[in-house]
């Protein structure tokens, strides 16, 4: 939908200078390029080719930048998973065996009863 949104405005854009373009006699300017020169340009001519490519640059900046969070966003996405799955892997272990894992004593073997009945 952005995506869209912004394009809509870029053409919206663009009829509006071509509009001034085609109903408006601007003054004229000379041009000097470093390999040519152009004299008597109009100056909405000037203006609308300046425009383009400040739109192709901005384009390009915006989709590297969307294209870099699109994979942060992906790798957050795939950490939150594999985090989700532990928490409910600990939440489906016994008790027991969570209690042995806050001891600190990590194995059953090691583990020595909380009560004994020594009778």
């Amino acid at each position: 939908m952005w995506a869209f949104r912004a394009i809509l405005i870029i053409a919206l854009i663009l009829v509006v200078v071509a509009f001034a373009y085609y109903n408006i006699d601007s003054p004229t300017v000379d041009v000097n390029l470093i390999w040519v020169k152009y004299v008597e340009v109009p100056l909405i001519t000037v203006v609308f080719w300046s425009f383009v490519p400040g739109v192709l640059v901005s384009l390009f900046v915006f989709m590297s930048i969307f294209v870099k969070q699109s994979i942060q966003l992906r790798a957050a996405r795939r950490r939150i998973k594999a985090l989700e799955g532990e928490v409910t892997a600990l939440r489906n272990r016994p008790i027991e065996e969570s209690a042995s894992l806050l001891d600190g004593s990590g194995s059953k073997e090691s583990e020595t009863p909380m009560f004994r009945d020594d009778k």
